[in-house]
């Protein structure tokens, strides 16, 4: 075990004042700042994979209307007066114009269908069904339209349903369970990213080989999984979102991490792991942000991955709330490994296809043949 000594703490006044609005930043490729908060609340779920709806966003059902790195996005809107269904209709397809897919026929489709409707509408409410329809043109598979009611019922949703992570020892092997987290506090995500951090920190003197298992996490906010699992992560660029208008890397640092050289969530620990054995464990319901806890650990010379293919949501959302709560999730980028492989919104192959339910006792195997036994 190489250790080296990191302590670091993201200030709740720092990770405050990056926060953005919306799930994962507006468009993700409109500005920085929506990529810091990209990947972020549930926003994250693929909806096939979500129970909630969270098929676009986080493809666990958490795909929360949170904001930057770990906030929540105001379900009540700006406050201010209420925009005509001309002006919201406006608004939405501004944001909707820095979707990953808005440009061609069938996104100018949906545009005129917006704003055909608009013109006759007599109330916001009733654009919704048109509004889910161009999200989805404009961001695909993982792009989706809330209501207010659905931003508020995710929100709660997510919070009765907040798991921390866990870190249990066994035969020199720990085993971190990384579950998906959706639309919460922030101090719960920091709760999230802390719980790992210090199970991890707890149980380097008793092992010789870890087990990441993201099996079953469809996603939400990626920030506190990243950070928790940051001591068995070399510091540096990890991956980046890719999007039409260019690229921003996802970075490591001191036990922080962040896009575009802005931190985003950390953790306080005085341990790096970089030379012990790492199993990542996935399945067909790893999604979103957790196909970006794959995503951090392709390309490292001392680790391997078991299971089945993942979900296939690997892109960044962002989400933009509108005048009345609702809410825009959307894709805006797509994820590249440290190799340079874009993964394109395909599921993430592992390097040893075994059923899920024989992942652990396979991983095992393989880090026993690494000399941990």
């Amino acid at each position: 075990m190489v250790i080296k000594s990191r302590a670091v703490q993201i200030s709740r006044a720092h990770q405050s004042s990056m926060r953005l609005s919306g799930r994962g930043g507006a468009v993700v490729v409109l500005a920085l700042a929506s990529l810091l908060a990209a990947c972020s609340g549930d926003a994250d779920e693929p909806p096939s994979a979500s129970p909630s709806g969270g098929a676009s966003g986080s493809s666990s059902s958490s795909e929360s209307g949170t904001g930057g790195p770990g906030g929540s996005a105001s379900p009540t809107g700006s406050g201010a007066t209420t925009p005509s269904p001309q002006e919201y209709a406006d608004e939405a397809l501004e944001i909707l114009g820095g979707g990953y897919y808005a440009s061609g026929p069938e996104w100018e489709a949906a545009r005129e269908r917006v704003l055909e409707e608009a013109a006759q509408a007599s109330d916001v409410a009733s654009l919704y069904p048109v509004l889910a329809e161009a999200t989805a043109a404009a961001g695909g598979k993982h792009s989706f339209f809330r209501t207010p009611d659905e931003v508020r019922s995710s929100a709660e949703q997510s919070t009765a349903d907040f798991e921390a992570p866990e870190v249990t020892v066994a035969e020199g092997v720990a085993t971190i369970t990384v579950p998906e987290v959706g639309d919460v506090s922030q101090e719960l995500l920091q709760e999230y990213a802390d719980s790992a951090a210090t199970g991890i920190a707890a149980a380097a003197p008793e092992v010789c080989g870890w087990i990441v298992d993201t099996r079953g996490n469809r996603g939400g906010n990626m920030y506190p999984m990243l950070a928790g699992l940051s001591l068995l992560l070399p510091d540096g660029p990890a991956m980046s979102f890719e999007g039409p208008t260019g690229s921003f890397s996802v970075t490591f640092t001191e036990g922080a991490v962040g896009t575009g050289g802005f931190p985003a969530m950390g953790v306080e620990t005085d341990l790096t792991i970089t030379d012990q054995p790492i199993a990542v464990l996935q399945d067909g319901e790893t999604a979103s942000s957790g196909e970006a806890v794959l995503t951090v650990f392709r390309g490292l010379e001392n680790v391997a991955s078991f299971g089945t293919e993942s979900a296939g949501y690997t892109s960044a959302n962002s989400v933009m709330p509108l005048d009345d709560g609702a809410q825009i999730v959307l894709t805006g980028a797509v994820y590249v490994d440290r190799t340079g492989v874009n993964l394109d919104e395909q599921p993430i192959q592992p390097d040893h296809l075994v059923s899920a339910t024989e992942a652990a006792d396979e991983a095992r195997a393989w880090l026993a043949g690494q000399g941990c036994s």
